[in-house]
């Protein structure tokens, strides 16, 4: 069989490996794509530093943008030469960081005309996350299509989005917009303030005026439960809770238990939120990234997030500094972006 490069951990805090690894073909309705831009993500810190759902060694990644280089038996909307976007997750032949991904074609869709690539790939996990969050753990309506005059039953409902200007709650608060409602407090460090006004939040804090700065930067969710008091209020965390952040001395500190990690007021509904299931719903399933998506950023009712490109000689060089410059703690507001495949580097693969 054939062969492409990856990259690989082989233990915790271990440094990243540049390996070989087979190359499959295309199973039924599945599609391979030459991947040529990923974002780098704190669940990739998660995983080299704390062994967050790894089984050593495995390679990185869950999303990308590329070019469809051969598709499979039933591939209904993409062809060979489409410059895609994906969120994929499986197994090791759909982990991001690697030349080639080979997944269901359900899980790309078409990067728009014009668009950067490099803007793109800030996309697909973190959409895939706000809108799963949204529509699916806080029961919003977000119809597909959305009509001209459509109004949401509860459009100016107060919803708190905590970390406004992070990629998700950026993703958040877009869609909470598109879609018509109109009471989006927000909650970000001033310097995104603009940014998230832009986005539609309208009422951007710099935290609660219950809370200093420091019990914003815990980790926990002690301070969102002091908050979500009132009977059938409705939170929704995404996993892993961080109790201490990679920057921390001691270290990365997570937990999956989101009703553990606080004390919530009987009557508040709390939800952990986990983007990778989010297949188990159908009509997502079949429509987020191959028309919603693809849709929204056509339109421009979604903007991706502002990125910093990573530079380095080689896949293994600028995969390493990304890493390592994400789990310094210094990136904020922006998205840390970098190419896998360059025809200079590996010509061969085309």
């Amino acid at each position: 069989m054939a062969t492409h490069p990856a990259i690989q951990i082989t233990g915790i805090k271990q440094p990243l490996k540049l390996v070989q690894v087979p190359t499959p073909e295309p199973r039924q309705n599945e599609v391979r794509v030459r991947i040529e831009w990923v974002p780098s993500a704190p669940l990739d810190v998660y995983q080299v530093d704390a062994g967050l759902m790894v089984q050593f060694p495995q390679g990185l990644g869950d999303s990308g943008v590329g070019t469809v280089v051969a598709i499979g038996p039933g591939v209904e909307h993409l062809r060979v030469g489409d410059q895609v976007f994906g969120f994929f997750f499986h197994n090791e032949k759909e982990k991001g960081q690697q030349i080639y991904v080979t997944a269901p074609e359900h899980l790309f869709g078409k990067v728009p005309p014009n668009m950067p690539l490099a803007a793109v790939a800030t996309v697909p996990t973190n959409f895939c996350t706000a809108f799963l969050t949204l529509s699916d753990k806080l029961g919003l309506e977000l119809p597909w299509p959305r009509s001209t005059d459509f109004l949401p039953q509860n459009q100016h409902t107060p919803i708190l989005i905590w970390g406004a200007a992070t990629s998700v709650g950026q993703f958040a608060v877009q869609i909470l917009k598109h879609w018509g409602y109109t009471n989006i407090i927000a909650t970000a460090s001033s310097k995104h303030h603009e940014k998230i006004k832009k986005h539609g939040a309208k009422h951007p804090r710099h935290s609660h005026p219950r809370f200093r700065l420091r019990d914003l930067k815990s980790g926990s969710l002690q301070h969102i439960a002091k908050i979500a008091t009132l009977p059938g209020s409705i939170v929704a965390a995404v996993l892993p809770v961080v109790i201490r952040p990679p920057s921390h001395k001691e270290g990365v500190q997570l937990s999956a238990d989101v009703n553990g990690e606080a004390s919530w007021v009987p009557g508040v509904q709390v939800h952990s939120v986990v983007s990778y299931t989010f297949e188990a719903n159908a009509f997502l399933r079949d429509h987020l990234f191959p028309e919603i998506v693809p849709a929204l950023l056509e339109s421009g009712a979604i903007e991706p997030n502002q990125y910093r490109e990573i530079e380095g000689e080689s896949l293994l060089q600028r995969a390493s500094t990304a890493l390592d410059t994400l789990r310094s703690g210094a990136v904020s507001g922006e998205r840390l972006v970098w190419r896998v495949w360059t025809k200079e580097e590996y010509p061969q693969y085309k």
